[in-house]
């Protein structure tokens, strides 16, 4: 296999920081590279959940902002693509969920389970 990409760190929000988050840069990667894993663990792994409702909204002033930053797209994104979207089970029960609440498309398995695997990737990133 090719490379793993592990994001451990939710994306914040910050509207400094949107225009490349890490998501962004493992598509970024994916397409230079032909393909890339990922590994969502700790609080990114609310990239994958399902939507539960509407985006809140951000307001300066009397002007809302258009924030571009869309975590469950660029999950949707990648696995369309073919990439395989772990999800860490043992960080999804450490916010009171299950498997049921990730998106289509991503494979919610066991810390160790997908510590195992990392041996089969030529490369393992943590970005």
């Amino acid at each position: 296999m090719g490379y793993l990409a592990i994001v451990d760190r939710g994306y914040r929000g910050s509207l400094e920081a949107q225009f490349f988050d890490a998501l962004y840069g493992v598509r970024m990667f994916a397409a230079q590279l032909g393909g890339i894993d990922l590994l969502l663990r700790g609080t990114s792994v609310t990239a994958a959940l399902r939507p539960t409702g509407d985006v809140p909204q951000v307001t300066l002033g009397s002007e809302p902002v258009a924030l571009s930053a869309d975590p469950r797209s660029a999950i949707s994104g990648l696995t369309g693509n073919g990439a395989t979207v772990y999800v860490d089970a043992g960080s999804l029960a450490d916010l009171g969920l299950g498997p049921e609440a990730v998106l289509p498309g991503c494979a919610v398995l066991d810390t160790t389970e997908l510590a195992v695997r990392w041996a089969g990737y030529e490369q393992v990133w943590f970005l």
